[in-house]
């Protein structure tokens, strides 16, 4: 049987030897690091027919798409697509962010209330409304449909 413990006197602590805790020194390789996702260059899917290459804005949103109904009975013309996106710019800059990095690209613009893009076969016509919450835009893309 083993002997009882001396009683202790008061004032009297008895001592025992521990290890530090294991979160009490800093190790920063075992630190677990924040991941985070990457911004997001475009918010929803472009159409397939839509003009590869053609730049837009990181923050762009999707917000509708379709087909564009064709007007009169005379002449038939190829069918056209469209694609609405909420742009991260006002109004103003984001005809100039457009204009300056289509051109870029290599697509020659024409300006005006509709501002259309052309690169050899290819061509684009886009209106710009300034958006419902400050600094953004919607902007309306039609393209022709393969």
């Amino acid at each position: 049987m083993p002997a009882d413990p001396p009683p202790l006197q008061d004032g009297d602590l008895e001592s025992v030897a521990v290890e530090p805790p294991r979160d009490s020194v800093f190790r920063p390789d075992e630190d677990q690091k924040e991941l985070r996702a990457p911004v997001a260059e475009l918010g929803g899917r472009l159409p397939g027919a839509f003009p590869e290459g053609f730049p837009l804005p990181d923050g762009s949103t999707v917000f509708d798409f379709g087909d564009v109904e064709q007007q009169g009975e005379g002449e038939v013309s190829p069918p056209v697509e469209f694609v609405n996106l909420r742009l991260p710019l006002g109004a103003p800059a984001a005809r100039e962010w457009l204009l300056r990095e289509a051109q870029a690209a290599g697509w020659r613009a024409a300006l005006g209330d509709v501002m259309t893009f052309r690169r050899d076969r290819e061509w684009v016509r886009i209106m710009i409304e300034p958006g419902r919450a400050a600094g953004t835009a919607a902007a309306r893309f039609e393209y022709p449909k393969p």
